[in-house]
């Protein structure tokens, strides 16, 4: 890093630009630079909502599919005890 700056200055030392003309290109290049940094910095946030929502979706699916299994469990063990009930009950009767 420290051998680009060096670079630089030296080149602008030695630029057969005037002074204006200089700090005008260095203007613009800092411009276009913190352009590029800021569309860059877009498609990232653009895509981390994107993961975002993804990660939304799919939590969302699994709590569904977790509380259907959840309710087919309390079903199945609701239709045991009241097979279990039953049996015990002709048993009982007989």
């Amino acid at each position: 890093m420290g051998g680009v700056g060096l670079g630089v200055i030296v080149s602008l030392l030695f630029a057969p630009q005037s002074g204006e003309e200089t700090r005008e290109m260095i203007a613009q290049r800092a411009r276009r630079a913190r352009d590029v940094m800021g569309d860059a910095a877009d498609r990232v946030g653009d895509a981390v909502g994107v993961v975002g929502d993804t990660v939304d979706d799919i939590r969302s699916q699994v709590s569904g599919t977790v509380e259907e299994a959840k309710s087919r469990v309390r079903g199945a063990v609701q239709a045991g005890k009241d097979a279990y009930w039953d049996e015990l009950s002709r048993s009982a009767h007989a």
